[in-house]
């Protein structure tokens, strides 16, 4: 209903320009018409095609202004932009998280892992839009660093502790977030304006749970001990992709994501009270947006 309005304005301002010249070509040519004929020219006439002129103006000025809204370019070629209003989003991909551990000392290094998320946002116009999102990320831990020498002799491998040594390790850890974040989406290129890049930002909270960590060795020394724990803290994260535009509803993207949460606050579990310099995550990720 909108674009059948614009495109309706469109044709008025049209046809509104095409009056406006006929005055003020006829007016033009009476005035050198008289001009051999009279001593002084018509201040009436003089005025009417200033008028005219100004009107004609104004009325170029609004078909640019329904030009870019109707998405065409000052060549008048077709430029597709995405719909306004709210919309549904999912994404997945692969992330990596960079070691965690507490004073650079103790240390848990991770294998990539999987990513997934879900949003519902609001497109606000061609450039703007921003969205609550929600995210899961999984990393089991590959490796434990721990802060103190442990001389360890496994029945298999034979010794494998010494100072500073990285122990294979058991246990997953999952984060989940919670985040608003703010978009700004470039204005496109290539055909009809399709592929349009982005920058983005968010705050929100992330949840660490730790399930089942230990280190490998510890069931074959007979130590029975597995970090269970959960936190929460504030997180931020930063943004870069690229859209395509498959419809004014519906587009595909493909992007880059840093997450940062600095400190976790695990209390009253099997190894005491700890404090990781929390969670860094790089992801690599692609999915599909819906406007209604």
């Amino acid at each position: 209903m909108k674009h059948s309005k614009l495109i309706q304005s469109y044709a008025k301002a049209q046809i509104c320009l095409l009056f406006a010249c006929v005055p003020s070509v006829a007016s033009s040519q009476e005035i050198q018409a008289q001009g051999n004929s009279s001593d002084a020219s018509n201040p009436e006439a003089e005025l009417t095609t200033e008028q005219a002129q100004e009107k004609i103006m104004r009325l170029e000025a609004e078909l640019i202004m329904l030009k870019r809204s109707l998405g065409m370019d000052r060549q008048n070629k077709k430029i597709l932009l995405p719909k306004q209003g709210i919309y549904v989003q999912a994404d997945i991909g692969l992330q990596q998280r960079e070691f965690a551990g507490e004073n650079g000392i103790t240390n848990l290094i991770f294998d990539p892992g999987l990513y997934g998320g879900v949003g519902i946002g609001y497109r606000y116009d061609r450039n703007f839009r921003f969205g609550f999102e929600y995210s899961q990320m999984n990393n089991a831990v590959s490796k434990i660093r721990p802060g103190i020498p442990i001389p360890v002799v496994d029945p298999v491998l034979g010794p494998i502790g010494t100072n500073g040594e990285q122990f294979p390790a058991n246990g997953t850890v999952r984060l989940d977030s919670y985040t608003l974040n703010a978009y700004y989406d470039l204005n496109g290129f290539g055909y009809e304006k399709r592929f349009r890049p982005y920058l983005g930002a968010g705050v929100g909270l992330m949840t660490s749970k730790i399930s089942n960590l230990q280190p490998a060795f510890f069931p074959s020394v007979g130590v029975d001990r597995t970090l269970n724990a959960e936190n929460t803290q504030p997180t931020f994260n930063v943004q870069a992709g690229i859209s395509y535009l498959f419809s004014r509803n519906a587009e595909f993207y493909l992007g880059g994501q840093y997450s940062y949460t600095s400190t976790f606050l695990f209390q009253n579990t099997d190894f005491g009270t700890l404090m990781p310099n929390g969670a860094r995550n790089w992801t690599l990720k692609t999915g599909m947006r819906y406007t209604f």
